[in-house]
């Protein structure tokens, strides 16, 4: 009993010292700020009852909100009340099973090198096996168009699958232009503003949108640019104008959106605070089949960035160049990077759609750039197999990868960056359960293939070996 009061004494004064001041750490040698709401406190219980939650109010708090999915409180300090005493209090009930400061989250920082607009531009016909969208081959400012889809073999993959408007990716960040003219056709109405409280998820920074574009822009359109996977997008606007937000309206949005019957998320932003109510929101969407895939950051450093760091959430270091792209210097690293794609960097930009108006689009890198081209590419694969598991969904991307760094696995690549193609071709491996037995077939097998399964067998092997040997993956 000693230790547990002793322990419940230093939970105290961290959760005091938290809701009266923020919180710094350091990343390449400057302060940055972990910033907290100020008095708010998410609860996670181990059973939702109106008992509980007349307890929590008794101790000093007001219930703002309800998050049942997870079992998680809202809450906040009334004027006048003793924190730490109160926690204290909380604590001491076996019905409680974490109390955490509400953090700010944060879109990864948006790099906008240029605004242009796309208005009649004409159509290259360079290659009538490549997309008619004019900035496919060539763009007005740098006139290499779209490196980062031609460098992961998308216009290849668009041979083996484009995309099914039945998978939906979501795109949680700061909303959606759902009028923008290269994405109306995919947008689909049934994300939410957890930030307005409305019905109404439209992007006032930018950064959703052009998120949203590396993902779904309509292609072979003839306008503007190409996105990865024509399916269908939705928003779950939980980032204000200015790029902020709160952990439990990210919870709000995974949840929400995995309710909806979104396939894929996409959460090109995060946190370097570790949150209990955040990875329950996070294998909430997991159980219920969502594939999830986060930046790793802006800031060249190793320390965790969350949700990209959890178990079950593919994470994404950024590349760029072309024809052989090279880990971009600002991208973070470390043990937890699953997979890289490009982000772009000096010179190399992505080109996709933004929210300053219907034809605007703009050049923009980093971290948050790389995430939503595997986000286009696990909606193409699921496009493809439909029946794939979110499990198969990330093995099958892993084993598409071009190696990069380190053979093997590095903490900077990851596995490798993405290959669109490679990962469509890639034959799925499931499991149907059952007892096995040696079957034997009658006659040979038609060369081709028997090659394609040998070189998949293959591939399938060394991914396991990579995994039992080392490669430095407690995430895994």
């Amino acid at each position: 009993m000693r230790k547990r009061s002793d322990l419940i004494a230093v939970l105290c004064i961290l959760f005091l010292a938290f809701s009266m001041a923020v919180k710094t750490f350091t990343v390449n040698g400057e302060n940055v700020e972990a910033d907290v709401v100020s008095g708010e406190f998410l609860i996670g219980v181990r059973e939702m009852n109106e008992t509980l939650i007349a307890s929590v109010e008794k101790n000093g708090f007001e219930v703002v909100k309800r998050i049942d999915q997870i079992n998680v409180l809202v809450v906040k300090a009334r004027n006048g009340v003793s924190v730490g005493a109160s926690i204290k209090s909380l604590l001491d009930s076996q019905s409680i099973r974490y109390i955490e400061p509400n953090y700010i989250v944060k879109m990864t920082p948006m790099n906008v090198v240029e605004v242009i607009e796309d208005k009649g531009l004409q159509t290259s016909q360079e290659s009538r096996s490549s997309p008619n969208d004019p900035f496919w081959f060539t763009d007005p400012l740098f006139g290499i168009g779209q490196w980062n889809m031609r460098v992961i073999d998308a216009d290849k993959a668009w041979g083996v699958e484009k995309g099914n408007h039945t998978v939906i990716v979501a795109v949680i960040d700061t909303g959606v232009r759902r009028t923008h003219h290269d994405l109306d056709a995919n947008y689909i109405a049934i994300g939410y503003d957890w930030v307005n409280d409305d019905n109404d998820p439209d992007d006032d920074n930018g950064h959703g949108t052009h998120v949203a574009g590396i993902i779904a822009a309509e292609t072979d359109n003839g306008y503007g640019i190409a996105g990865l996977a024509q399916v269908s997008i939705m928003a779950e606007k939980v980032l204000n104008e200015r790029g902020y937000g709160t952990v439990d309206n990210l919870i709000l949005g995974i949840i929400h959106a995995a309710d909806s019957g979104a396939d894929i998320l996409n959460l090109s932003l995060g946190t370097y605070e570790y949150s209990s109510a955040l990875e329950d929101a996070v294998n909430y969407a997991y159980d219920k089949g969502c594939v999830m895939i986060a930046a790793v950051g802006n800031d060249n450093t190793d320390r965790p960035h969350y949700p990209a760091a959890l178990s079950k959430v593919i994470a994404v270091a950024s590349t760029y160049g072309e024809p052989n792209d090279v880990r971009a210097p600002y991208s973070n690293y470390g043990s937890w990077v699953t997979v890289s794609a490009p982000g772009g960097y000096e010179g190399y930009y992505v080109l996709s759609t933004y929210n300053q108006s219907d034809d605007a689009f703009a050049y923009v890198y980093g971290t948050s750039q790389a995430t939503p081209h595997v986000s286009g590419l696990a909606a193409l694969y699921k496009s493809l197999h439909p029946t794939a598991t979110n499990k198969e969904v990330e093995e099958a991307i892993e084993r598409g990868i071009e190696d990069k760094g380190k053979e093997g696995w590095d903490e900077l690549y990851g596995y490798g960056r993405v290959n669109a193609y490679r990962t469509l071709v890639t034959i799925p491996v499931t499991s149907v359960g059952g007892e096995g037995e040696i079957v034997y077939l009658q006659g040979r097998l038609n060369q081709p293939v028997y090659l394609a399964l040998l070189t998949s067998l293959v591939a399938v092997a060394l991914l396991t070996v990579k995994k039992a040997l080392n490669l430095h993956l407690p995430r895994k």
